[in-house]
């Protein structure tokens, strides 16, 4: 004999299915979303233009992808703060 059936319909399973995917899941505006894109490439630009011209904390977040460099970046300022 079997498990018992958690739905009683697939239709059920479904909406479940749905209600959890939309509690995990957040929804953007594809524009906002591509404007902040933009930006954080602008961000990661200059940063890498002032650490060529030798400015300390962009050298400090110089890295390979936006998400690690905003971490340096926060991470070096923090260090600032504390000293």
């Amino acid at each position: 004999m079997g498990r018992p059936r958690e739905y009683r319909s697939d239709a059920e399973r479904q909406r479940a299915h749905r209600e959890r995917l939309e509690a995990t899941t957040a929804r953007v505006d594809r524009r906002a979303l591509e404007q902040l894109h933009q930006r954080l490439e602008r961000l990661q630009s200059a940063v890498a233009a002032a650490a060529k011209a030798g400015d300390a904390a962009a050298r400090a977040g110089q890295a390979g992808s936006v998400e690690t460099m905003l971490e340096k970046l926060t991470r070096h300022f923090e260090r600032c703060c504390q000293e």
